[in-house]
This record gives structure tokens, sequence and C-alpha cells, in this order.
């Protein structure tokens, strides 16, 4: 039976410093409750940019529900707001026009190993080409870094199972954290989806070993 991951889950292995960083996270994803959008952190601020593009891109939206977020033991409001300031910033730096990306959606296989839901959360018109954007919401980690070095593989896997649906626009990652947009590279395609195949395997193989560990 193939294990079945979210392509921030993906990410966030692919761009884990360590080997060892890259096993706690997976630990973690095998001892996670089942999804239930109550305990969504970032569920509100994903959907409100999702709703950017029919509401004349309104950022003041954005300001509103970030101070709007409880102040919980989980920093809520201040991760929102500084989320929020950091998103804002891009905007006035880039001036993307942006468009929805609701119907562009594919789940990336690898055989019946493993499956990733792919799908972009908008779409950024800067300088006249459509990126479909994947915006990576986690809060800085010391064991993860977020660069474009560390996450081809996850921007190869948006290329080729959007592509599979028909997709020609170009992909990209946009860290929410300090508001950088990572862009898939025209490149050593050939070896950029090599190496997405060698993370698969190793999530695969970290998943699978560190299944027995934790039965063992």
């Amino acid at each position: 039976m193939a294990i079945h991951i979210s392509l921030t889950d993906f990410l966030t292995f692919n761009a884990s410093k360590s080997q060892r960083a890259k096993r706690h996270f997976v630990s973690r994803i095998q001892n996670r409750p089942d999804y239930n959008p109550a305990f969504d952190f970032w569920l509100d601020l994903r959907r409100a940019i999702k709703r950017l593009p029919d509401n004349n891109q309104d950022l003041s939206v954005l300001d509103n529900l970030a101070i709007s977020e409880p102040e919980n033991k989980q920093n809520k409001r201040a991760n929102y707001l500084k989320a929020v300031s950091s998103f804002k910033r891009f905007v006035k730096h880039e001036s993307p026009e942006m468009f929805s990306t609701k119907d562009v959606k594919n789940i990336w296989t690898m055989e019946d190993k493993l499956e990733v839901n792919v799908s972009p959360e908008i779409g950024m018109k800067i300088n006249g080409t459509e990126y479909l954007v994947k915006i990576y919401f986690k809060v800085n980690s010391p064991n993860v870094s977020v660069s474009k070095q560390n996450v081809t593989s996850t921007l190869a896997m948006l290329k080729t199972a959007l592509a599979a649906s028909g997709e020609t626009r170009p992909c990209a990652i946009l860290n929410i954290q300090n508001g950088k947009l990572i862009t898939e590279s025209q490149q050593d395609v050939a070896d950029d989806e090599l190496d997405l195949e060698l993370e698969a395997l190793n999530f695969v193989n970290t998943w699978n070993r560190t299944d027995r560990q934790t039965h063992s």
C-alpha cells in the first residue's frame, strides 16, 4: 500500500538539513493524528490567500484575519501577523497579478510506494510570467532550510505532476516566512528529475525503517 502525504510534508522532508532531521520528521508524520481542519494551524491564512484573486487582491483582509486569530500557546496571532507582514512585503516588491489555481492539481506517484497530493495555493503573474505557486507556511526551524539548493526535488515534483495534467506554466515555491520566491530551473531538468526519484526513495526507505523501529 502506498504512503500518502501532502506536498508540504515532502517539501519539509526535502528541505531538512540532515538525514537525522529527515528521520525525525518522518516519525512525526507517522505519529500525528488524522487530518482535522480544526487543528490545521495555517488553514485560515491559506484560504484567505487563495481568495485574494476574487477580492481585488485586498491585502487588508489578511491583516484583519491575523488580528482576529487567538493568542494561544502556539502563538497563533503573532505567527499570523509575522507571516502576513512578510507576504505583504513580497507583494509590494514583486507586484504580482494573482490568479486562482483551484482547478490546478494532481497526484504525484512513485509506483505503489508513494503518493503526494500536488496543488499550488495561488497563481502569480510576475514580469509577464505566470507561476503556479506553492506557499510554504511553516515557522522557521533550525533543522529545515527552504532554499533553492534544498528544494529542487519538490519543484521537480510540482512540475512533473502538473505537467502530467496538461500544465505548461512554470512552478515556484514561496517561503512565506522570509518572502522569498524560489522558481524552477529551466536547466538540468533530467538531473532534477533524477534527484526527485532518489529523494522519494529516501522518503519511502526512511518511512519503512522508522516504522519498523517504532514497532520493534
